[in-house]
């Protein structure tokens, strides 16, 4: 139970550090944030090795390279919503008859976008910030001990990534990791990347073995 705890409680951390990577430019404290923790650093290699990193103050380089490359990436280039991966059309689907909102609706969650610069619910930094307001909902339902709960919860989040998620992130992070001009940003979608699928791996894993209990 206590591995289980501080898994979850892993994971929750990072879904929201992605969702905020995500949502808008980086901001100065976040960014000095990463450079100063080496454990936070060690996910950003390419950056770690950035002489920019390394030598410019934090301000500048948000200002001269950081912003453009993000305006360049997810506002440009490569949109970072479902719908335009999804649909045949490529457009952004804000409509109540968007997948992922409706998909949040069916199991009992409402996503509030007026605080956010995202014009629909499949945003990517949106789908991240489900998958950690549904894992905190597991690690609640943990500390009650109500583990029947805490599977199910479970269970919607490996759904999410199948349905949703998986479909088409991978795709997404790997096309604007392409077009990324700095090494934060290429590290950024390479984060993203890794932690999406090994994410549905622990998922996988850990249904298999909840499946294994139940027969023995």
């Amino acid at each position: 139970m206590e591995d289980r705890l501080k898994e979850t409680e892993a994971r929750i951390n990072m879904y929201g550090f992605l969702s905020r990577l995500f949502i808008e430019e980086i901001d100065e404290d976040t960014l000095k944030k990463i450079k100063e923790n080496p454990d936070i650093l060690e996910m950003f290699p390419k950056t770690k090795e950035w002489e920019d990193f390394e030598k410019k103050e934090l301000k500048k380089l948000i200002d001269e390279d950081l912003n453009v490359d993000f305006t360049t990436i997810f506002l440009i280039n490569v949109y970072p919503y479902q719908s335009v991966f999804i649909n045949d059309e490529g457009y952004i689907n804000p409509t109540i008859t968007n997948p992922a909102l409706m998909f949040y609706q069916e199991h009992g969650y409402s996503i509030d976008l007026t605080e956010t610069r995202a014009l629909s619910p499949d945003h990517i930094a949106v789908e991240f910030e489900f998958m950690m307001t549904v894992a905190k909902d597991e690690l609640e339902a943990l500390k009650k001990g109500d583990i029947k709960e805490a599977n199910r919860l479970r269970s919607i989040q490996k759904k999410f990534i199948e349905e949703h998620l998986g479909q088409w992130a991978p795709v997404y992070l790997l096309s604007a990791r392409d077009i990324a001009e700095t090494p934060f940003y290429y590290d950024v979608c390479d984060l993203a990347l890794d932690f999406i699928l090994s994410d549905y791996e622990y998922l996988v894993e850990k249904e298999n073995e909840e499946k294994e209990e139940a027969r023995n």
